[in-house]
């Protein structure tokens, strides 16, 4: 749809073709504060070679001119989609930046005061849960 020689610029189709990433960011660092998780952003450094790298091994995953969107470990003898292990990847580097920058959760602290009984005040997200709350409801 946006490429190239479509009548389009470069700025326009870099536009179009981006939306549906920083809407999966979006959904995801919203999704992380409902459950009161901070959000985690990785540079471009972190994100690096995420897709043809062995989420197994750490080996550099192969490509087959007959296999268009798979990849394939020498190593591992393993053969998954590129966005998969690109996705397996980025969690796993999250996961790690993650736990350095939380301190553990110790045994008096607890881990889901959000899931206990008597809890009194909801979790509010501004922009998503506040027209809810200001509407007047009838009855």
């Amino acid at each position: 749809l946006y490429r190239r020689g479509n009548g389009q610029g470069r700025k326009y189709r870099g536009r179009m073709n981006g939306w549906s990433f920083g809407e999966a960011q979006r959904q995801i660092e919203y999704k992380a504060r409902w459950v009161g998780l901070p959000g985690i952003r990785l540079s471009r450094r972190e994100t690096r070679a995420t897709s043809i790298t062995c989420p197994r091994c750490g080996e550099r995953l192969q490509s087959d001119k007959r296999l268009t969107r798979k990849l394939w470990c020498g190593k591992c003898r393993i053969v998954m989609d590129r966005d998969r292990v690109a996705g397996i990847n980025l969690a796993w580097r999250g996961r790690v930046r993650f736990a350095r920058s939380r301190p553990p959760i110790t045994e008096a602290q607890g881990g889901a005061d959000e899931a206990m009984k008597g809890n009194p005040t909801p979790m509010v997200i501004p922009g998503v849960d506040a027209p809810k709350l200001t509407q007047p409801t009838k009855s």
